[in-house]
C-alpha cells in the first residue's frame, strides 16, 4: 500500500477557534496549545484567556481566520442555528467545523451545503436536532453519506462511571438549591450561586419575565417599611428568579406580601 499525504494535515502550526469559553472551551484551549496549536475564541461574555489564546470581539473574526473551529455554546433562543448560511461563507475556505455542543447549534442543511461547495473541508458532529431515543430508532440527517464528514453517537454519559457522577453531581445540586437557593447548573431557574447573609431570614421568588417585576417587589416592601439586607436578581428568557435577604422580625410579612406581587410563579421561604 503506497503513503498519501494528500489531504493530511498536522494540527501543529493550525489556529483553533473556540465559540463558547466556558468550562469545556477553555479546557480544550489548554490541550490544542499543547498539541502546538494557536487558540483565538469569541464568547459572548469577557472571560480571562488561558495561556496564550486571544479573545476576539465578534464570531465572524474568529471563524474568518481559524483552520479548526469547535462549539460550546449553551442550547438558548439566541444560539439556535448559530451558525448558518450566513456566517457560514465567513468560514476560512476548507476550515473544519467540530459540533460537540447542542444539536440546534447548526444548521444542517446549510452546513451540507458549504462542504458540497468546499466552502467547509470537513465536520465533526455528535449531537444533532433530533435524536434516537432508543436502541432500534432511526437515524436520520443531513450530513449521512458525505466522505469528510464524522457523525458520532450522542453517548458521553452512557457509561457506569459517568452515570455515577451524574447522579452525585444532580443530588449535590438539588440540595443546594432546596438548603442554600443555588441555582447553579439549572436548565430552568436562572443560575444564582450567592454566600449566606447572618442575621436574616431568606426568600425565593421566581417570577415571569416581564419588565417591573423587580420594581414591584421593591416598592411594596419600601412601603410597609421592610428593609432588604442584600438582594440577587438573574433572568433567562421566560423566567426571574430573585432572592432577598431580609430581617427576622419582618420576613412573615415580607413573604406575605412577595406573594401577592402581580407575576409572581412561586415564593419560598428558605430559612
Amino acid at each position: 500500500m503506497a503513503k498519501e499525504a494528500t489531504g493530511s494535515y498536522e494540527l501543529r502550526g493550525k489556529t483553533l477557534g473556540i465559540i463558547g469559553y466556558g468550562n469545556i472551551g477553555s479546557q480544550l484551549s489548554v490541550l490544542a496549545e499543547g498539541l502546538g496549536m494557536k487558540v483565538i475564541f469569541y464568547d459572548v461574555e469577557t472571560k480571562l484567556p488561558l495561556g496564550n489564546a486571544e479573545d476576539k470581539k465578534t464570531l465572524k473574526e474568529v471563524v474568518s481566520k481559524a483552520d479548526v473551529i469547535s462549539l460550546h455554546v449553551p442550547e438558548l433562543t439566541a444560539t439556535k442555528n448559530l451558525i448558518n448560511k450566513n456566517n457560514l461563507k465567513y468560514f476560512k475556505r476548507g476550515a473544519i467545523l467540530i459540533n460537540y455542543a447542542r444539536g440546534e447549534v447548526v444548521d444542517l442543511d446549510a452546513l451540507r451545503k458549504a462542504i458540497l461547495d468546499g466552502q467547509i473541508g470537513g465536520a465533526a458532529i455528535d449531537v444533532f436536532p433530533f435524536e434516537p431515543e432508543k436502541n432500534g430508532d432511526k437515524f436520520a440527517t443531513p450530513l449521512q453519506g458525505m466522505s469528510n464528514v464524522l457523525l458520532t453517537p450522542h453517548v458521553g454519559g452512557s457509561t457506569q462511571e459517568a452515570q455515577q457522577n451524574i447522579g452525585n453531581d444532580v443530588s449535590s445540586k438539588l440540595y443546594s438549591y432546596l438548603e442554600k437557593g443555588i441555582s447553579t447548573g439549572s436548565h430552568t431557574v436562572p443560575a444564582l450561586a450567592l454566600p449566606p447573609q447572618e442575621g436574616t431570614h431568606r426568600i425565593l421568588h421566581i417570577h415571569e419575565n416581564v419588565p417591573g417585576v423587580l420594581s414591584d417587589i421593591n416598592t411594596t416592601l419600601s412601603k410597609n417599611k421592610i428593609n432588604i439586607l442584600a438582594q440577587y436578581l438573574k433572568t433567562n428568557d421566560s423566567i426571574g428568579y430573585v432572592v432577598l435577604d431580609v430581617d427576622k422580625s419582618i420576613s412573615k410579612h415580607a413573604l406575605e406580601l412577595l406573594r401577592k406581587v402581580k407575576h409572581s410563579i412561586k415564593v419560598r421561604m428558605l430559612y
